[in-house]
């Protein structure tokens, strides 16, 4: 009994560590991200990169332009924006990978594909590809994820000391 239980704990944990995520970086080491996702409506594709450099972790999204060859090769990749990443961010995407792994309890017409490549500084350690057909179906109640959407949306804000209300009004 004794020998079935801690092999089926080992195994267990042997599964999990196979899962590559953010947390699990180093510096120089990237994440790069392709975002894919198709709809009744809609039918896009986004590019992010996680850098970790200096103990900092740095999120980005890119612009790319394909050349039409074969194999397909870029042409011109321009950074669309950039933001820090917080300890709580990198736990919150290594969430969101693993309702990416996860099983759903929906399906949708709504796909979203993740082409993930973990990268170290000289070479490619791991690709993935996940999929979601849900179309995100329990999301918007998990607080503890968060998505490449929102760090985008960090782009557009202004600064934050900027959108401080000052106390100080006089009347």
């Amino acid at each position: 009994m004794k020998t079935t239980l801690l092999t089926y704990l080992c195994s267990a944990t042997l599964a999990v560590a196979g899962d590559l995520g953010f947390s699990l970086m180093e510096n120089g080491d990237a994440v790069e991200i392709t975002h894919h996702s198709t709809g009744c409506f809609h039918d896009s594709t986004s590019y992010y990169e996680v850098i970790k450099l200096n103990n900092v972790y740095q999120f980005r999204q890119y612009a790319i332009t394909w050349d039409k060859s074969y194999p397909p090769k870029i042409r011109e990749k321009k950074m669309v924006g950039e933001t820090a990443l917080s300890a709580a961010d990198v736990k919150g995407l290594d969430e969101l990978l693993r309702f990416y792994r996860g099983e759903k309890e929906a399906s949708s017409t709504t796909q979203d594909s993740l082409l993930i490549e973990y990268l170290e500084p000289d070479k490619r350690l791991k690709t993935e590809r996940l999929k979601d057909v849900s179309g995100g179906y329990g999301l918007e109640k998990r607080k503890d994820i968060v998505t490449f959407y929102a760090l985008t949306e960090r782009f557009k804000k202004p600064d934050a000391k900027a959108a401080v209300p000052s106390d100080d009004k006089k009347p």
